[in-house]
């Protein structure tokens, strides 16, 4: 009866969410990530061929998706089957999403973390209705589908702790198979949990190592069938550097070996030292701390979490050690500083630390009254905030966007030089668009349109750059023919100077 009430406050609480982001997924604009991840995706749903350009040049080959392939097969065949407006392609990371908080709500009740109708309630709330957690399923980057994955594989785990048996050996791989195709980032944090769970869990050592060989077995799996794919479409080689390059550690160490590394194979490695030098994440202490001072959600929980666990178990602070909600708390507190040092952790990881912290909180609420209540009111009022962020800013308007290009004369057989934003209206309009912001302009032989957002972030200015070059070739003449207010863009028609 509990378990079904559970379910039901669960899924009520849930679809109410989806809901609210169904009606506001589109005042949050377009950006580079989700772009680059969805340009493959659109044109091998409607096109048929693995290519995109809206991706960077990487050792030298032409531009390439190297991110692991799971998400965006996943995604080209969503686009496949139901479209491709921006509702729809991102209420895939709301069907995720809602699959990630059902998964998390099982893990706890495997990890004899009973539930009941309230505490699933704060869980779910926190899960949907936290700014941070929500502007990483709104958008169409592959993080949900990560940390879907993540806990599956932290799942399949605790259930081979608890019984040994064939089945629950290939779930473990399986698992973290799947877990390295959806993002190596996810890999490297499942490394972190284990390495945490193994220094906390004196006892239980040899157990954790016979685990990591499982672990370790599928993400070698899914390391080998990430790299066949890519050595079919040969880039392989630019898969292993987009990986070094996303690491300012790997960068360090590899910019250490590489004129060493030169002199012993004779080959010129100052090109790619210097471009391993402008595409690695610079980011002082001072910048990281920073950036985890404005993760509000994370530090109200945090603080207040702490105060609850010292509070319960003020009179045993021994059994602190053996509690699987503050083991969870411990746990979320480490992953951000054993990111930073594996070389990265921007904010599209949070869900790393947030989900352990959610459910370290959901934990310690089901132990007393009082804070279920004040855990209560602070997810409260953290969805207050959360759902302010989903409203309109007034410098995006979706709407606005779509009238701007309905209104031009393109035809699909155009080329069209565009930025980020305008991604699901062009696409399905014109059949090439180059996303210069990212994509290198010396790859583009033939331009018909551009579309440029001079006030836009730093990702448009390479399309401003683009645009300036073009007006001092006096073979070409570039004509202004339309404005778009909000966004701020200008469409320019190309055309050749027979003069």
């Amino acid at each position: 009866m509990v378990r079904s009430s559970c379910t039901l406050t669960y899924v009520l609480l849930s679809l109410a969410f989806i809901i609210l982001n169904v009606i506001t997924l589109g005042n949050l604009a377009p950006w580079v990530d989700e772009v680059m991840m969805l340009d493959t995706s659109y044109n091998m749903a409607v096109h048929g061929s693995w290519e995109t350009t809206a991706w960077y040049r990487v050792a030298g080959q032409h531009p390439f998706s190297t991110y692991p392939p799971l998400y965006q097969l996943l995604a080209a065949a969503w686009i496949w089957l139901f479209g491709s407006s921006l509702v729809v392609v991102r209420s895939m990371n709301l069907l995720i999403t809602f699959m990630l908080g059902g998964t998390c709500l099982r893990l706890m009740t495997r990890c004899g973390q009973g539930a009941t109708p309230v505490t699933t309630a704060l869980f779910t709330l926190l899960l949907w209705g936290t700014d941070e957690m929500a502007w990483m399923y709104r958008n169409g980057r592959p993080d949900m589908l990560c940390a879907l994955l993540f806990v599956c594989t932290v799942l399949a785990a605790a259930s081979y702790l608890s019984v040994q048996s064939l089945s629950a050996r290939r779930a473990v791989v399986v698992a973290s198979a799947l877990l390295f195709c959806s993002g190596v980032q996810a890999a490297v944090c499942l490394c972190a949990v284990w390495l945490f769970f193994f220094i906390a869990q004196k006892g239980r050592r040899k157990e954790y190592i016979r685990l990591f060989r499982l672990l370790a077995a599928g993400m070698l799996l899914g390391m080998l069938l990430v790299a066949l794919f890519m050595l079919a479409h040969g880039r392989l080689t630019a898969f292993v550097c987009s990986i070094i390059q996303y690491s300012a550690t790997l960068s360090a160490i590899s910019l250490a070996v590489l004129p060493w590394a030169g002199e012993v194979t004779g080959v010129d490695t100052t090109s790619y030292a210097r471009k391993l030098l402008e595409l690695t994440p610079q980011s002082s202490l001072c910048e990281w701390l920073a950036s985890v001072a404005a993760y509000r959600s994370f530090l109200v929980l945090s603080v207040l979490a702490l105060a609850a666990y010292a509070s319960c178990f003020r009179s045993r602070l021994k059994a602190l050690t053996g509690d699987w909600g503050f083991l969870m708390l411990l746990c979320a507190l480490c992953v951000p500083l054993v990111m930073t040092l594996a070389g990265r952790y921007p904010v599209y990881y949070r869900w790393m630390a947030f989900l352990p912290l959610a459910l370290a909180v959901t934990s310690i609420s089901a132990r007393r009254r009082f804070w279920r209540a004040v855990f209560g009111v602070a997810a409260v009022l953290l969805t207050v905030f959360g759902v302010r962020t989903m409203l309109p800013d007034g410098q995006w308007d979706s709407e606005g966007l779509h009238a701007f290009v309905q209104r031009q004369h393109f035809k699909p057989s155009d080329a069209v030089v565009c930025p980020f934003s305008a991604f699901y209206e062009m696409k399905p309009v014109c059949g090439t668009c180059y996303f210069a912001g990212v994509f290198p302009t010396e790859y583009i032989v033939h331009v018909d349109y551009i579309i440029e957002a001079a006030d836009g972030d730093r990702f448009d200015q390479p399309i401003t750059t683009y645009v300036n070059r073009l007006k001092e070739d006096t073979t070409v003449v570039l004509t202004a023919t339309d404005h778009c207010e909000h966004p701020s863009l200008t469409l320019y028609h190309v055309q050749t100077n027979y003069e």
